[in-house]
């Protein structure tokens, strides 16, 4: 049975063949269409690559400039180090609340907290107890002042 379906196919694979022999211009015409439909195609398919190339770097360019902005900060640090962070951009004493709103701008996520106050908290007595800041009371306002040891020389300089 296979071989009686082989030499079926054999021969009509042979007459396919001897009838492209005896029409040649035919069979150019029918690979010159193939062809062109491949050209086609190949063509879409290589100016959609250049476009994803394109957003590709785009992507990677916003990407760069999200995790390493220019100034240095960096969104995978830890709170304690964001804190000391803007703390020493400030180069002045800041309340918890200037702190907070100066980390909103940076960090999208924070902006939707809903007790800023209470998280912070924890970070800065954390930062406290390191070392890495330190706090004030000031006469006659609400809550404490942090800074960095050099930004409070600082502040006493320029009242």
């Amino acid at each position: 049975m296979n071989a009686e379906n082989t030499s079926k196919t054999d021969r009509e694979k042979r007459r396919r063949e001897h009838r492209s022999f005896n029409n040649p211009s035919r069979q150019l015409s029918d690979n010159e269409l193939t062809l062109q439909s491949q050209y086609a195609l190949l063509k879409e398919a290589y100016i959609e690559m250049q476009k994803l190339q394109i957003e590709n770097a785009a992507l990677k360019e916003k990407l760069h400039q999200y995790e390493c902005p220019d100034d240095g900060y960096r969104k995978d640090w830890t709170w304690v180090a964001k804190i000391v962070f803007i703390l020493e951009k400030a180069e002045r004493p800041l309340a918890t609340k200037e702190i907070i709103e100066r980390l909103e701008k940076r960090e999208p996520t924070l902006k939707d907290h809903h007790d800023k106050g209470k998280f912070f908290s924890a970070f800065l007595n954390l930062a406290l107890k390191h070392g890495r800041i330190q706090r004030e009371k000031r006469k006659g306002e609400r809550g404490y002042y942090y800074f960095i040891e050099q930004t409070r020389l600082l502040d006493k300089c320029n009242p």
